[in-house]
């Protein structure tokens, strides 16, 4: 195998094959024919000697050559961005992006709030940042779609380095006002009887809330589901309702918006993780780096967040 045939186009066209796990996909998203692809990956298996893909009804899915290939050509890809960034840093961190996928929750005040306070300090460094569930927050960063991921944490996953850790711990946000507000803590149980806005099932606050509730054998209806966080926050306001959150995801809008969070106590009412996560074994661009070092500076100002790093 020579290393020229891993430096041609068709390297580009596979690449984009297996992230769109078809051929029509990745002829709509690199604007050349469908045929043209094959014939290109076929030159490829032909010049390697392997199969790349195993050709299936539901999609091109990748061989274990195909997959062995795919990890070598991002983190390829990777590397010369990052070698492009420090060419434009030369002179100091005055240019250069970060890409961040997070979970809904740290969309709304937090993540826009610890951008602003890094930009302060590097005005000339650009952000992007995607809002998805946690499954597809491992896949973009493990395919460099993303240089950082923010998620509640689930499983280790392969491949994905922890680069800062917290345990949130859960509370029921509502208005000042509310017969439950003055609490110094509730029980799941407390909540029943009021109208309650939940996340949807496959968001993983939920699916812990609704765990705790069935080891304890509670049943609680809520009359709000939605997937929007910023909508679940909008229904405190306008219904005088009862949400539960991440403390940490709804920090800053409960003191912008003159809400009460009340802690929510008990057995398996601990919190729930949150993690900042890279590819592991990337090597990360000035910038990516220092806005991790500025993150965790940051969390660690608080007093009542006790982080992991590594």
């Amino acid at each position: 195998m020579k290393v020229r045939h891993l430096q041609e186009n068709s390297v580009r066209y596979f690449l984009e094959v297996v992230r769109s796990g078809s051929l029509s996909l990745a002829a709509q998203k690199l604007n050349v024919a469908a045929s043209a692809i094959s014939r290109q990956i076929s030159g490829l298996e032909d010049r390697l000697g392997e199969t790349l893909f195993e050709r299936r009804k539901e999609g091109m899915i990748p061989t274990a050559a195909g997959e062995l290939l795919a990890a070598w050509a991002i983190r390829t890809q990777l590397e010369s961005e990052k070698v492009l960034h420090e060419l434009a840093e030369l002179n100091g961190l005055r240019k250069g992006e970060v890409r961040i996928d997070s979970s809904a929750g740290f969309s709304v005040d937090f993540l826009p709030m610890m951008i602003a306070s890094f930009r302060r300090h590097y005005p000339d460094i650009h952000f992007r940042l995607h809002v998805t569930h946690a499954e597809e927050v491992v896949r973009r960063l493990r395919e460099g779609e993303s240089d950082l991921g923010l998620t509640f944490s689930q499983i280790p996953e392969e491949n994905i380095h922890v680069a800062w850790r917290l345990q949130s711990r859960l509370v029921a946000v509502m208005p000042p006002d509310h017969v439950l507000a003055k609490r110094s803590g509730l029980q799941l149980s407390q909540l029943s009887g009021y109208p309650l806005g939940l996340p949807e099932r496959p968001i993983m606050l939920r699916r812990l809330f609704d765990a705790c509730c069935s080891r304890q054998g509670i049943t609680i209806s809520p009359v709000f589901v939605t997937n929007s966080i910023s909508a679940l926050l909008a229904f405190v306001r306008y219904e005088q309702g009862v949400v539960v959150a991440s403390e940490m995801t709804v920090r800053e809008y409960i003191r912008t918006h003159n809400l009460c969070a009340v802690p929510l106590v008990g057995q398996d009412l601990h919190g729930i993780n949150i993690e900042l996560n890279t590819l592991a074994g990337r090597s990360m661009p000035k910038a990516v780096t220092a806005f991790i070092d500025h993150f965790i500076r940051e969390m660690d100002a608080f007093p009542f967040i006790s982080a992991v790093t590594s």
